[in-house]
């Protein structure tokens, strides 16, 4: 048996012996032996030092270390020494640890080669290591951290680590930035997670300190939420990245894309060189996005919603605030309350014998209500089972919108609107059924993992000509469904075309 089998199986008899809600809140998902070659491989393809420094942080039963160690000793030129630094919490696992330091002993032995382990039990993240943050020369880092989310204020990882926090982080993306400050130029680093630190407000800190100290070479994104980790039945869309650490970056720098279903087809994956910028934003987000399979419409797009003089807003109702104007029932001076339940997919469904579904329009509230016309209303959370990653509908472009001069928009929600203008109904209907498409739909699949996409990332969006809109609009019928969107947003954007040529 190898030694990444032999850490294999001690992982899977660890987590076996887990209850679900134990082994949730230990964020502990071991990563499948493929996987962790495939990781290896590619973090040692061209590492040349004489002292191969290899730290693991949560090295669960230490699989990654032991397929970083099998790689490099299946080189025709192997390290001199390999020195380890596993840190694992759970002492459970530490018998495992041991065993598998006496077979990477053995093995280096075989092939001639020197050998150290150190296996710390601890937080990583509380150890002198993570919180000095001083480069190890020539490290190699690999690893598959916990993940779930911190309390801020209550928990001490958070507090130290807070060059990396904003919001309500997350313990894996915590991990990520450690050991990046720990990575030298001659260093690499590798990481399998969640995608969702590639965009969004609560990882921008992650992101700006990873940008600091590594210089991003590699990419591998999942394409299904269960492959990844399928025996642990992991709903999260997963990437593995690889790095260096920072150094001067030539002009014109690519860093190599691959992807896969799961692990079935995770050798045969296809290889795109992309260069650097369009992976990476260059502004104050420094977003990560993965490319599509297809033409990168976006590219050649340089318009947003602030271009057109559109904007997106939250929905001003916070209904714990506004509760002495919220009604359970119709009544003189109320006018319709949207709600999250009442946004389907390019329909407005009001009422829906839903408690609340009224709100008192008078000069007190007047500030949290909208102008009742044509706009785009979409659901700020959506479900992980929903096709697309937007859910939204075209307000107030049929005769028979809702009652009033103004309307209430519960804060679940987001809406687009023209601010000191008016939309044309083609405008809402033609930006709906664009934002719901499936171009738009891979855009935004290839930014982050998240299920939800937010204002940030609508008003950064790029957008086609207006006039290309309003054609959507024009062509679309009232009530759509996802394949009429496709089919009618391709045929005006002439994505069957493009793929024709490029054929």
């Amino acid at each position: 048996m190898s030694l990444v089998e032999q850490a294999h199986r001690a992982g899977r008899a660890f987590t076996d012996g887990l209850a679900r809600d134990e082994q949730k809140e230990l964020g502990q998902f071991m990563t499948p032996p493929a996987i962790a070659r495939f990781m290896a491989r590619r973090l040692v393809q061209d590492y040349e030092g004489r002292v191969a420094r290899i730290l693991e942080p949560a090295a669960g039963a230490g699989i990654l270390a032991a397929a970083t160690v099998e790689e490099l000793l299946a080189r025709p030129t192997k390290p001199e020494r390999v020195e380890l630094l596993l840190f694992e919490y759970d002492a459970r696992l530490l018998p495992a640890l041991e065993q598998l330091r006496h077979g990477l002993r053995e093995a280096c032995a075989s092939a001639r080669v020197g050998f150290d382990c150190k296996i710390e039990h601890g937080d990583f993240l509380l150890s002198h290591t993570a919180l000095s943050g001083t480069p190890i020369n020539g490290l190699l880092t690999i690893a598959n951290p916990p993940f779930f989310k911190l309390n801020k204020a209550a928990d001490e990882r958070a507090t130290l680590h807070s060059y990396a926090v904003y919001g309500q982080p997350n313990i894996y993306a915590l991990f990520m930035a450690a050991c990046a400050r720990l990575t030298p130029p001659d260093g690499r680093w590798c990481f399998i997670t969640p995608r969702s630190w590639m965009s969004g407000t609560y990882f921008k800190a992650t992101r700006q300190s990873l940008l600091r100290h590594l210089t991003f070479d590699g990419l591998h994104a999942f394409e299904s939420r269960t492959e990844g980790f399928e025996e642990d039945s992991v709903l999260q869309e997963t990437v593995i990245a690889w790095a260096r650490g920072r150094s001067q970056v030539e002009a014109g720098t690519s860093i190599l894309f691959t992807r896969s279903q799961g692990v079935a087809d995770l050798d045969s994956a296809e290889v795109q060189a992309v260069p650097a910028t369009r992976v990476v934003s260059n502004d104050e987000h420094a977003m990560l996005s993965l490319p599509h399979r297809q033409e990168d419409l976006f590219a050649g797009w340089t318009a947003t919603l602030k271009t057109y003089g559109l904007e997106v807003s939250t929905g001003p109702v916070v209904a714990f605030r506004a509760k002495k104007f919220i009604r359970e029932t119709a009544e003189r001076g109320t006018v319709p309350l949207l709600w999250l339940q009442h946004v389907r997919q390019q329909s407005i469904r009001w009422p829906v014998q839903k408690k609340r579904e009224h709100i008192l329009a008078n000069a007190e509230s007047a500030w949290m209500l909208v102008r009742n016309e044509p706009m785009v209303v979409m659901r700020r959370f959506s479900p992980k089972e929903d096709e697309r990653r937007v859910t939204c509908a075209a307000y107030g472009c049929s005769p028979d919108r809702l009652p009033g001069d103004v309307i209430g928009l519960e804060n679940h929600l987001n809406y687009i609107y023209r601010p000191g203008g008016r939309m044309t109904v083609f405008e809402a209907r033609g930006l709906s059924a664009f934002l719901a498409s499936k171009v738009v739909d891979d855009h935004f699949r290839g930014l982050a993992g998240s299920t939800q996409v937010n204002a940030t990332e609508l008003r950064k969006l790029p957008l086609p000509p207006l006039a290309v809109i309003e054609e959507i609009g024009e062509r679309i019928s009232m009530s759509p469904t996802l394949a009429e969107i496709d089919a009618v947003v391709n045929a005006v954007l002439g994505v069957g075309k493009r793929a024709q040529v490029a054929a």
